[in-house]
């Protein structure tokens, strides 16, 4: 296995880690955690909005505005390598 497929899941993995482990240590009791399941992931998303505001850091904010820029720049790419199929007749 080539090494870039471990650098490639570290990512979700330290995410995992960190949502999982590092977050319900630091706020003192596995119950503050966020649980495994849809309703209790929700439940965490907007009980974690409501302590920390997160969607007004700048760095969240930054997080968005990759996400949308490198959607914007895949668009682009695939529309330029699809119109490159077309063959151009005179």
């Amino acid at each position: 296995m080539r090494p870039w497929i471990a650098v490639a899941y570290s990512a979700p993995v330290a995410a995992a880690t960190a949502v999982f482990l590092i977050y319900p240590i630091g706020q003192g009791s596995f119950s503050d955690g966020m649980p495994l399941g849809i309703s209790g992931t929700f439940n965490f998303m907007i009980v974690f909005q409501a302590e920390h505001n997160i969607l007004m850091h700048p760095f969240h904010m930054l997080g968005v505005a990759g996400v949308f820029g490198g959607s914007l720049f895949s668009a682009m790419h695939g529309s330029l390598v699809t119109s490159s199929f077309i063959r151009e007749t005179t």
